[in-house]
């Protein structure tokens, strides 16, 4: 498979499954911070009992997400890949992202999946 591939699965599979997301990076500080977003398609699930180790919280959440409106909506960072300290916004709730590796297929980002709280 190769990475296109492996995109175009996650991108059909996250529309006909999906729910819709915003990826927020907040940019400066005190009254001048402002949130930098990208609407996303993502599919999020709770942890099981049995997952919940190294850090894993119970109330946390697995989102797995597409790089594809990342990458064209230009969103900032280095790659522009989610990290730890951003947020995602899931019905309206803000959640902090603890980690978001992204995941590659030689060389290429082909997914990510987050680790979400609050």
């Amino acid at each position: 498979m190769t990475p296109e591939q492996a995109i175009s699965a996650l991108d059909r599979h996250l529309a006909a499954g999906g729910q819709d997301a915003v990826l927020r990076r907040w940019t400066g500080s005190g009254s001048a911070r402002t949130p930098v977003d990208v609407a996303v398609r993502v599919r999020a699930q709770d942890y099981r009992v049995e997952e919940l180790v190294g850090g894993i919280e119970q109330g946390d959440t697995r989102v797995v997400l597409s790089p594809t409106q990342i990458v064209a909506a230009g969103w900032p960072g280095p790659q522009g890949w989610p990290r730890n300290g951003d947020a995602i916004v899931i019905a309206g709730r803000e959640r902090d992202i603890i980690s978001a590796p992204p995941q590659v297929l030689n060389g290429v980002v082909v997914r990510i999946e987050m680790v979400v709280r609050g």
